[in-house]
Parts: C-alpha cells; structure tokens; sequence
C-alpha cells in the first residue's frame, strides 16, 4: 500500500460522506480541534498513542455574539497498558477518562458527560519502527442533562415593552429540572505503518448504543444512537516537514458533522536522545472546513511534552447573518509523557502530533 492510494482511501472517505450529507447540526458536543480529543468519540482510541501517558483540557467558546454563548469544557487522560514483559507481544491495553460540561443558552442546558473507556490492541505483525495494529474499546458513560428555569422570561411577564418579573409566569416550570442516564458504546481502530514515513490511522465507533429514554419537559423519545467514522495521516517530508490530513464524520439522528482538512507541522529542533540538552520544539497550521457550517483555522505549539492549540471558526451556513460570521474559538492545553528512552519493549504507535 502505497501513500497515494492511501490518501485516496481519506478523499473517498470524505466525499462518500459529504455527498450522503442532508442536515447540519449537532445533539452531543463537538470539538473542531476533534484530533486533540480521540477518547470522546472513540473508545478504542484509548491509549493509542506514542507515549506513557497523555492528557488534554478542551475549551470551547461558540456563537460569543449571540446574547448567550454555547461552552464546551474538557477533560481527557488515557494511558496503555503493557500485559506482559515479553518484548516480542506488542498487545497492550489502553484505559482511558473523560470528563465533558457542555452549557448552553439563557436556560443553562447543561449535560454533564463522564466516561470510562477501555481497548485491547491486537500485533498485526509490525515492527518497533512500522507498526501494524488492530484495537477494540468499550465505553460506559453517565450523563446529566439539567435546564435552570430560573433565568426564563414568559408571555405573562411582559406588559407592553416592559418586563415585570414580580407577575406570574402561568407556567408549571419552574427551579432546576435534571435527568441522569447510562449509556453505551463501541468502537475499532486500525493503525498501518505504510512505510517509514507515512502512517495512517482509521477508525469507527457507536457511541449511544443503548438509546436511553430521556425527558425533561414532558417529551420522552430515544437518546439518538451516534456513529463517527474517522481517519488521520502522519506523512514526514524532507526539510523537518510533517503533513497531518483528518477526517471526522458524524452521524446522530437526523444531524450530521463532517470535517476535512489538516495541518502542517514545522520542526524547529528535536530533542536530544540521551540527555536534556535540548527539548523538541515544533508548531501547527492548518484548516479545516466543517460542511454546510463552517471553516475554521489551528495554530499550535508544541515544546517538551506539552502543546498549545488554538482554532477559530468563521460561520459559512445561514447562521452567519445572526452572528456576523463569527463563530467560535477553541483552546487546547495537551500533555503527554514521552517514553522513557530509547530501547523500549513496547511498540511504539502513531506519532500523534498534534498530541
């Protein structure tokens, strides 16, 4: 398998999805810096990376225009697990957390979303230096969803052009209400060293899978079931040069989410192998374009094991003409333990850039 013909397996992905696209919008949170967050959207992501341990804190300000603004906050931490001390079993177990508040408009709608997830990593028979892997992960997760009525304004209250609060609201909704729920998921990953330079990664999951029954103001109906299909590329060019192509599609009901796009990360120096002489340092830009809604550009910077990431969006859908294109920003504050030195046992997976 060839880089060309790799690249093309993400184009089809992207355009088979696009071109299936009916509806734009969104049930769950959603990230535009995705990449920074794996474990949210799929459990087998957990600790598929090339390190001991790696944790992220997401922020997200959207719509800042708009009388009340959409936040998304996160975190995230995942780490794998060696089974065994024998060098030559590249199987390990990858366990992960994620904690996501996501709050939004004048009633504080607000779901709180915590979630274990676990993987198990399959050798495919690669190498130290080109690994080939296949990973399975579950997810459980509990999740409250909570509306404060106390900041609401009603027909009955205004007389006139005039808001009297002290009137009464005639309506039956009044304080905090909340629910709580359990739910489910799955998801595969597949990691395929192509050559020394190039490495893909592909993956797939069900998140919802139990479909709860949720209600907060009197309409029960089914949590929407959510299915992501995801991929990445990490292909190295000469001049310290990395090209980093993504895709995210999402499916949750009647929405969908697609973004492509991708960065280019520059390498200023690497860190010295055997001694702290001197830490790697890089930086990130790229965009990216999320269908029928928006573009938004990344910045990053990474240093030692930490990374700093920046996004805008720039509204492209008829919501623009409410916002003035303005859409939303996003912060990513990453962490993640390199290995120890050089001579591990453990196979060493995709050199996750961006963390």
């Amino acid at each position: 398998m060839n880089m060309n013909k790799a690249i093309r397996i993400l184009l089809v992905i992207s355009v088979a999805f696009a071109a299936s696209n009916a509806a734009t919008g969104q049930q769950d949170y959603h990230f535009s810096q995705f990449f920074a967050a794996p474990i949210t959207y799929n459990p087998a992501a957990a600790g598929a990376f090339e390190g001991d341990f790696r944790s992220m804190v997401n922020y997200r300000n959207q719509y800042s225009s708009l009388s009340e603004p959409f936040r998304t906050m996160a975190f995230t931490a995942d780490m794998p697990i060696k089974l065994t001390d024998d060098a030559y079993d590249k199987n390990f177990l990858g366990v992960g957390l994620h904690v996501v508040s996501d709050n939004s408009g004048t009633l504080n709608f607000n779901t709180l979303h915590i979630a274990g997830s676990v993987s198990y990593a399959l050798d495919l028979g690669g190498t130290n230096a080109n690994p080939n892997y296949i990973a399975f992960g579950l997810q459980a997760a509990y999740i409250q969803r909570s509306l404060d009525f106390n900041g609401a304004t009603w027909e009955n209250q205004w007389v006139g052009t005039g808001f009297s609060p002290g009137l009464a609201s005639g309506e039956s909704y009044i304080g905090m209400m909340s629910e709580d729920n359990i739910v489910l998921g799955a998801g595969a990953t597949w990691f395929n060293s192509i050559d020394d330079n190039t490495r893909l990664l592909v993956g797939a999951s069900l998140l919802n899978a139990n479909a709860p029954r949720v209600e907060l103001i009197g309409d029960e109906s089914a949590l929407f079931r959510k299915v992501v299909v995801h991929g990445g590329m990490a292909i190295a060019a000469p001049g310290n040069v990395t090209y980093l192509p993504n895709v995210f599609v999402m499916f949750q009901g009647p929405n969908r989410i697609i973004d492509v796009g991708g960065e280019v990360e520059f390498s200023l120096w690497d860190r010295t192998q055997f001694t702290d002489f001197r830490n790697n340092l890089s930086t990130n830009a790229g965009a990216y374009y999320r269908y029928q809604d928006a573009i938004y550009f990344v910045g990053r910077v990474n240093y030692y094991d930490f990374s700093l990431g920046i996004s805008y969006d720039f509204t492209t859908s008829s919501l623009s003409r409410g916002n003035n294109g303005q859409g939303g920003v996003e912060l990513v504050l990453g962490y993640r333990t390199r290995f120890s030195g050089p001579g591990t046992g453990r196979q060493k997976l995709i050199n996750s850039k961006g963390m």
